[in-house]
């Protein structure tokens, strides 16, 4: 049963845009930074951090300066949506995380990870690049944020596609990568 922060933060995220295949990532992140409470007014303990991703420094002014510009109120569904925007937006999207690392956590989100059999666990590795590339946290605890993305992926029971054959087995025909349609223009 999940409590009711956690249902609001999912459902926050599928707001703002992410597709359900990136969530458990995301919330093994969130589940770190908040300490489990998944509050968006979760303060860090002997720190500055604040929210579902612990803003710090400028990327918590930019947060604020963003709400204000955006004639939004401090929320889940507004943390979420500014996340999306910074990885997703053209303009207006409120920090500039730079070219470089737009690229890799768009490329991480959107890949299709599970057609690759040198992956093993696709949903740790997006864990591990967003909070590498986007939360950039003092002391990282990645292997806790892959092990709460993980139990998040099989809470969630989100789907995977059959695994593939092994190298020289037969098939049935041309193995085809799905395509994930491409992301939704941010709001």
């Amino acid at each position: 049963m999940l409590t009711k922060d956690e249902q609001e933060t999912i459902a926050s995220l599928l707001r703002a845009g992410f597709e359900m295949d990136d969530i458990p990532a995301i919330l093994g992140n969130i589940d770190v930074e908040t300490g489990g409470t998944y509050s968006h007014t979760q303060k860090e303990k002997d720190g500055k951090g604040y929210g579902l991703f612990q803003f710090t420094g400028s990327h918590k002014k930019d947060y604020f300066d963003w709400l204000t510009n955006s004639s939004l109120i401090d929320g889940k569904d507004s943390q979420a949506k500014f996340v999306y925007d910074n990885i997703w937006g053209s303009k207006g999207y409120g920090r500039e995380l730079g070219w470089r690392d737009r690229s890799k956590l768009q490329t991480i989100l959107e890949e299709d990870m599970t057609a690759n059999p040198h992956i093993a666990n696709p949903t740790k590795r997006k864990a591990k690049t967003f909070s590498n590339v986007y939360e950039r946290p003092r002391t990282p605890h990645l292997e806790k944020r892959m092990l709460s993305a993980e139990k998040w992926e099989k809470r969630l029971d989100v789907k995977k596609p059959p695994t593939l054959a092994p190298v020289g087995m037969m098939s049935s025909g041309p193995n085809k990568r799905s395509s994930r349609g491409g992301r939704k223009k941010p709001s």
